[in-house]
Parts: C-alpha cells; structure tokens; sequence
C-alpha cells in the first residue's frame, strides 16, 4: 500500500546518507471520490471515481494547512481539520514518541463537501495513509497493514461503503463481521461510465440520515434484497442493460427524494436521454446516471443540467468513469534544505 522511499526516488551510490531522523521526503497521496450505495446496496455497496483529493506533507517548524480547489473555504485550516485529526489518531493510537508533529499540509481538492462524493471518506484515507506513512519513515515497527488501516477507516466513518473503494479503488461490497470489515472485489464492465449531477447545494448526511425509517414492509426488504443481486449480476457478467426499467431501490431513495428539489424530473431526464438508471449517490444531493457511452453519458449530463434548472436549481455535470487504483503514498523528494533543527 506504501511504497518505500527508495523504489520513489532511486538510489545513488556516491550521495551523501540523510538522516532520516532529520528530514522526509514530501508525501502525497491522491484519494479517489466514491459513489455510496449504488442504489439498493444501501450501507454495503461503492465504488471509486476518476476524481480526486491530492494531499501534500513534509515537516516544517510550524504547522500550517493550505487548501486549495473545492469547498476551500468550508473546511478548517486547523487540528480539526479530518485529515490532520486523523494523522494525530493514527500517531496516537501507535503509541509512537518518534513523529514530529509539525508539518505543512497542502490540500488540493476535486470533490466537493456534502454532496455525497465522499468528501469524508477522501479525508480518512488521506490522513490513515499519511499517517502511517510518517510512522514507517520515523517508527517503522510500529506501522499498521492494510487491513488494519481499512478497519480504523470504517470505525472512524462508521460504514465501509465509501471508505473501502477510496482506499483500495474499484467497486466493493462491503459486510462487517466478527466486529470488523471483510471487503469483496465487484467487476466492472470497461464501457461503464457515469454522468454525474451536482447541484448546487449541499446536504449534510445527518439530514439524510434523519428521514430514514427505522423499520421497512418485509415486502421492500424482499424486493431490494433482488435488485441488489440484480446489481451485482450484471456488473458481473457484463450486462448493463439489465439496470434499465425497474431497477431501484428500495431502503433510502423514496424517504431522501424529498430533500433534493427537482430530484425526479432530473432523473426522469436523464432516463429519456439514454441513461440505463440513476442511483442517488451516496446521501446525495448529487445523481448519478448510469450510461454505456461516453457520448451518451454526455447526452445525459446535458438533459439533467436542464431539467435542474427548470426546478430553478443550478448544477455542475461531469462525465466520470470508475477509477480502479488502488491509491498510494507517493515519495517525491527530500526539500533543499533542511526542515529540523
């Protein structure tokens, strides 16, 4: 998951050896967004998109963070920021002594906040592997393995469906059994592609979470139970086709529609405009749309930016595809200068 100095920044014989007590090498990690639930996968299912948060560290004398990109002027520049909050939780529960604590961090952000992208998610995976990257440079003893970084990233999120693909990429199913996450790899056809709509307000997953019932007619438990197999089957055998018609869900979609003005226009929109369904991603506000094409999934974007803006609602569409790496800290060379006395 954390790939070493040296395979970064090569070897050279005749250079003069750096204490790596006394300098690192800048970090940077980039964590894909994520798209939770998939419609009836509620709680369990994700997968990662082709956008991004990039996270830039190395040690300075003081501590500073730098946000740049979406959302900038919505999230702290302080401790309390989720990702340095999360660096200081994996340094503290390492019970490491070694690791300076004053570091620059440089944050270059994709992926709006609330919108149901994963904005947390991205920031958890960002500070886990930041983190346990400082403790394999300062205190590699007591650095964590992937499976361990996975679990603390579903206890600190509270559900695997976002955190899973921002850390390993690609689409998962995720369960939690004997008090921690087992993950299973699901496939994804190569013409896959999503519109996506975001409009243009935020909707906080507390919100979301609040108009959920807390009992459903065994009948919508029966029904998401298949279009759930539903998913998984033509994601596995290649046959997207069999999302179009009545492929829904039936567990949070219809309590969450209420929220998001215009919600089932767009969706109708973008179903006459080619799409094969739309799933409300992760809490929403944002929609997703499921299409085969690129062209398509652009026809797509086009209908949903219209019908939003017909309920009087402005939105920002991309064309997006599942992003399938699995993200790594990057080592990109030691500063000029000396950063520690």
């Amino acid at each position: 998951m954390i790939q070493s100095p040296s395979t970064q920044l090569g070897t050279n014989p005749g250079a003069q050896a750096v204490n790596p007590i006394d300098e690192l090498p800048r970090m940077r990690v980039r964590v894909p967004a994520t798209t939770a639930n998939l419609g009836p996968g509620f709680d369990s299912m994700g997968l990662a998109l082709d956008l991004f948060n990039t996270v830039e560290l190395y040690l300075n004398r003081s501590f500073t963070v730098t946000i740049h990109g979406e959302s900038a002027r919505l999230l702290p520049t302080d401790r309390s920021n989720v990702i340095v909050h999360t660096i200081d939780i994996v340094l503290e529960q390492s019970g490491t002594s070694k690791v300076p604590h004053n570091w620059d961090l440089h944050l270059d952000n994709q992926v709006p906040v609330a919108s149901g992208l994963g904005s947390s998610a991205t920031a958890i995976v960002s500070g886990l592997m930041l983190g346990n990257a400082l403790l394999q440079h300062f205190d590699p003893a007591r650095a964590y393995g992937e499976n361990k970084l996975l679990a603390m990233a579903v206890d600190l999120e509270g559900h695997p469906d976002n955190v899973t693909p921002a850390m390993l990429g690609g689409a998962w199913l995720s369960v939690t059994e004997g008090g921690g996450p087992r993950s299973f790899p699901l496939p994804l056809p190569e013409r896959l592609c999503f519109a996506v709509a975001v409009p243009n307000f935020p909707l906080r997953t507390e919100d979301a979470r609040r108009v959920l019932p807390s009992h459903v007619p065994l009948t919508d438990a029966a029904a998401n139970s298949a279009q759930a197999a539903r998913l998984v089957l033509a994601l596995s055998q290649d046959k997207l086709d069999w999302l179009r018609g009545s492929f829904r869900d039936y567990l949070h979609e219809q309590y969450r529609q209420n929220l998001i003005p215009g919600f089932v226009a767009v969706r109708k929109a973008a179903l006459r405009a080619g799409a094969l369904t739309t799933t409300l991603s992760g809490a929403g506000p944002t929609l997703l749309a499921w299409c085969d094409s690129n062209q398509i999934a652009t026809q797509v974007a086009d209908a949903m930016t219209l019908a939003w803006r017909e309920s009087n609602v402005e939105c920002a569409t991309f064309v997006s595809r599942p992003s399938c790496t699995h993200p790594k800290v990057e080592f990109l060379g030691f500063p000029r200068s000396p950063v520690l006395d």
